[in-house]
């Protein structure tokens, strides 16, 4: 390897590295955004209510799910059986756009009305496909309840209503912004003749729903995490204002403010959708891993350090923004020969090296994190602690749940055995119906 190249790799690896101090440092400032939040101080973490309870794992019936989050909407049947067993049934989902007939739901051009009424249908779908099941027959004495997955940016007073703050994930639709959408959707539902049949009884994020699914298996949890395109944290509350009982909180932790920014960060940041907004998450999630690489990977190569990304057709996807994804990082880690017949091996090597850097430095923001927050419920850590983790990321990225456990274990020394880091089993369908369950039982 060139001398300037590994030079280059030298200064990236020394402002992307996150030390054990700084991990440290950061878990005190997430911390303390987390209780100058619930304390009705400015912060850069919204800590917005759920509105509901964690699962005992013995709630049970029929409930319907519908899921809307970005590119697809999904919807099911949900039979909760109680202890810790579900069955999700009838799925069906659709894409919110369709090439054949140039139909998109997510353009400024479609109105809230003509999004809702194309939720409700689905709903309505299953409903028609499921309605010779002896459960859902036998079970609705009323309105089936409805629990709503709606992963946007929203504001919460009950926990049945959300007004949308801003879209995201490429949504534009129009007239949606600063309305309910549990009223939109029940609107929808009424123009359809599905008023008498649903009811609409809780609306929540994907986050929730996986502390929710996750928690229905094992009652012991307290945090969950999604770690994919996106990033968000929602943990159990003892002691929330306003409530009573103990109550699932949604952090918005992609929107954290105090962690360490490169240049790199701070350029994406200028030039993205929403400036000063969820810079967090642009430096961890799948969304964004992409892009700081392509944007490192560029200027390594405007400042000579890349020959090999010179040559066609290479450099007119370097070039184009959001081009390389999550899912191309994961395959240049993958590569066991660090070879390319159009890039010199030792520059492959680099790109191997730029993807792990990030990937780690990804997975060590979310650890201190959830350290953050660990010590938040529990100051000297004298307990136990649960975290549901679900998302592409994780999953997906190779290495990165080793990294992140490394990073915890590191940061808490004799006490990494306290807390436990778990894939998500189930997903936003199933946790949606837990909340319409949960969402039931208090009314």
């Amino acid at each position: 390897m060139c001398i300037l190249l590994e030079q280059g790799l030298k200064q990236l690896e020394n402002e992307l590295s996150i030390s054990l101090n700084m991990t440290l440092t950061i878990a005190s400032r997430f911390q303390e955004h987390m209780e100058q939040s619930l304390s009705g101080r400015v912060s850069s973490l919204k800590m917005f209510p759920s509105y509901l309870q964690a699962p005992n794992g013995y709630e049970a019936g029929t409930f319907l799910a519908l899921d809307f989050g970005g590119s697809n909407a999904r919807a099911a049947v949900v039979e909760l059986r109680g202890a810790g067993n579900f069955l999700e049934l009838h799925k069906l989902s659709r894409p919110l756009s369709d090439p054949e007939s140039g139909r998109d739901y997510r353009a400024a051009s479609v109105t809230a009305e003509e999004l809702f009424d194309f939720l409700a249908g689905i709903i309505q779908e299953v409903l028609s496909n499921s309605s010779a099941h002896p459960t859902l027959k036998s079970s609705t004495s009323g309105p089936l309840p409805l629990g709503f997955a709606f992963s946007f940016p929203y504001r919460q007073q009950t926990i049945g209503e959300g007004f949308l703050l801003y879209w995201n994930k490429e949504v534009e639709t129009s007239g949606v912004v600063g309305k309910d959408v549990g009223h939109l959707l029940s609107a929808a539902l009424e123009r359809r003749g599905l008023g008498s049949v649903v009811s609409l009884t809780a609306i929540i994020n994907d986050t929730v729903t996986t502390f929710l699914t996750a928690a229905y298996q094992d009652p012991s949890l307290d945090i969950a995490s999604i770690i994919g395109t996106g990033h968000n944290t929602c943990y159990l509350e003892q002691k929330a204002p306003g409530f009573e009982a103990p109550v699932i909180i949604n952090t918005e932790s992609g929107n954290f403010s105090d962690a360490p920014d490169t240049p790199y960060d701070q350029r994406l940041d200028l030039e993205s959708d929403n400036p000063g907004e969820q810079r967090f998450e642009k430096k961890l999630s799948g969304k964004y891993l992409g892009e700081l690489f392509r944007r490192i990977v560029l200027d390594f190569s405007q400042r000579g350090l890349f020959s090999g990304l010179n040559n066609p057709p290479a450099p007119a996807r370097w070039n184009q923004p959001y081009s390389i994804s999550g899912k191309d990082l994961a395959l240049i880690l993958l590569e066991e020969d660090s070879h390319s017949r159009l890039v010199p091996r030792d520059e492959c090597f680099a790109l191997k090296r730029i993807a792990h850097l990030l990937t780690k430095r990804s997975a060590q923001l979310v650890a201190a994190s959830f350290i953050g927050v660990v010590r938040h419920l529990d100051p000297h850590l004298d307990h136990r602690h649960t975290v549901a983790i679900d998302g592409s990321l994780y999953k997906g990225m190779p290495g990165y749940a080793q990294e992140l456990t490394v990073a915890l274990s590191e940061a808490l020394e004799s006490k990494a055995g306290l807390v436990t880091v778990k894939m998500s089993a189930g997903g936003s369908l199933t946790g949606a119906a837990i909340a319409a369950a949960l969402a039931k039982l208090d009314k």
